[in-house]
């Protein structure tokens, strides 16, 4: 950028050159009074000139400017950002750090390492060629003894400034508890088809080097497993996975210095087990057959979406889909009655089908008989009392196979529906209204006798 000295309300032009070829750069005059020269030769030295413009033309040139070379500023590096000391034994000490946030413009070469041994002051280099990673062993040195370390990048214009470790670092024997290097791809949950094959892996360090022990929640590792184990490296692979591998693995690391576990979670998607227990529920003529049956011992990883009940005909080998529902039970209906029928149900997740659990025995399309029973508990002492003359309602719950036929009676007489008497009858209850009664000893004296022949 050329500065541009003069009134900034009259328009300049900037020309320039290599030096002594003058030439106009701005097509057009410039108001402001600075311009940005784009477009140069690198390495080529320019002078720069400007000439103001009015109405009447272009003015007379400035001076000219002092030469300038179209490059980058080149300078010395400055010192790295940070430099640590990363590990340490008996005769060596680790250090790193970081690159410079400026290279001084020019590519860095290398890096000297220099130090000096506990209260000596003379610093000495401790690297005869440059190094050019970020890290560097210094290694001979003594035992317990104490030293301080600096680093600086060189690059072509020379050495830049010096980053000194932010205190004495010991050359001893470090002892450090294990601990897991996690990268990005690091995981620590792993969903596998059946059949298929998983690698729990694991990076890890420490003073001395951990050893690394693999067990598997409630219960043991399976023939299929097997686990590698290096230096900083322990994995545990297992093939041709099968539900029971699913479970959490973990990884114990120890050394003297400490312990870490890191625990992995593995899903083996597959089908679903059978459903347990199929077996009747209920028998009609005209419908049914009502089938339960429980849940899966295991849903195969993923949800059960919903059971798929197939039924075979006696004399048969050929089973058919009646139906699905996402229940524990079902109605199998438009079955022929007075016919034998074997029935199975599946269960179905994202895997797909479970093996069909079958019932135990075939069933026989048609009503089943239950003997007819009344439920009298709701009748305090089985004794109904009312006003003379006042309306009274005895309201029995009944059960039976087929539907039972209902009679009330009087002591020996029938009731039957009149005007007096309303009796209504449906499948599960019996109902009997009496206006106007006038002696309700008669009433009591009837229940009882009923209870005494062991009806109800």
């Amino acid at each position: 950028t050329a500065p541009v000295h003069g009134s900034p309300a009259q328009p300049v032009k900037l020309s320039g050159c290599p030096t002594n070829m003058f030439s106009v750069i701005t097509k057009k005059p410039i108001i402001e009074c600075a311009h940005k020269v784009l477009h140069l030769t690198e390495d080529m030295e320019y002078e720069f000139r400007v000439m103001a413009v009015n109405d009447a033309g272009v003015g007379t040139p400035s001076n000219i400017s002092m030469p300038i070379k179209a490059a980058e500023p080149k300078d010395i590096p400055c010192a790295p950002s940070v430099v640590c000391v990363s590990d340490s034994t008996n005769t060596s000490i680790s250090l790193e750090w970081t690159k410079p946030a400026d290279d001084g413009g020019m590519e860095i070469l290398g890096y000297i390492i220099e130090m000096v041994k506990g209260e000596e002051t003379e610093w000495k280099r401790v690297n005869e060629e440059l190094v050019a990673e970020t890290n560097y062993i210094v290694t001979g040195l003594q035992t317990g003894a104490e030293y301080k370390f600096r680093v600086a990048a060189v690059n072509h214009v020379g050495r830049g400034e010096d980053k000194e470790i932010p205190e004495p670092a010991q050359a001893v024997d470090r002892l450090t508890p294990p601990q897991v290097d996690i990268d990005a791809t690091f995981k620590q949950t792993h969903i596998v088809k059946a059949g298929g094959s998983v690698c729990l892996g694991i990076h890890f360090r420490g003073k001395p080097i951990p050893t690394a022990t693999w067990v598997k929640e409630e219960g043991e590792l399976g023939a299929m497993s097997e686990v590698t184990t290096t230096d900083g490296y322990s994995s545990l692979t297992i093939e041709n996975c099968s539900r029971t591998d699913t479970g959490k693995y973990t990884v114990n690391l120890e050394n003297a210095s400490g312990s870490k576990a890191i625990t992995f979670v593995v899903k083996v998607m597959d089908t679903p087990g059978p459903p347990q227990t199929v077996a009747f529920k209920e028998v009609s003529r005209d419908s049914t057959v009502v089938l339960g049956w429980l849940k899966p011992e295991h849903d195969g990883g993923s949800r059960i979406q919903h059971y798929v009940i197939e039924a075979k005909a006696k004399g048969t080998d050929k089973w058919m889909v009646v139906g699905n529902t996402k229940n524990l039970t079902y109605v199998v209906e438009k079955l022929n009655k007075g016919d034998e029928y074997d029935f199975r149900v599946k269960a179905k997740n994202e895997s797909g089908y479970s093996t069909p659990k079958e019932t135990l025995a075939p069933v026989l399309v048609k009503e089943p008989h239950i003997e007819p029973a009344a439920d009298l508990s709701e009748i305090a002492n089985q004794l109904v009392t009312c006003r003379s003359n006042s309306t009274f309602t005895i309201d029995v719950p009944i059960s039976g196979r087929p539907a039972p036929k209902v009679t009330w009676k009087l002591e020996e007489m029938r009731l039957k529906s009149s005007d007096r008497v309303s009796i209504k009858v449906t499948k599960d209850r019996t109902t009997v209204n009496s206006r106007g009664a006038s002696e309700p000893k008669e009433l009591v004296a009837a229940v009882t006798v009923q209870e005494q022949r062991g009806k109800r």
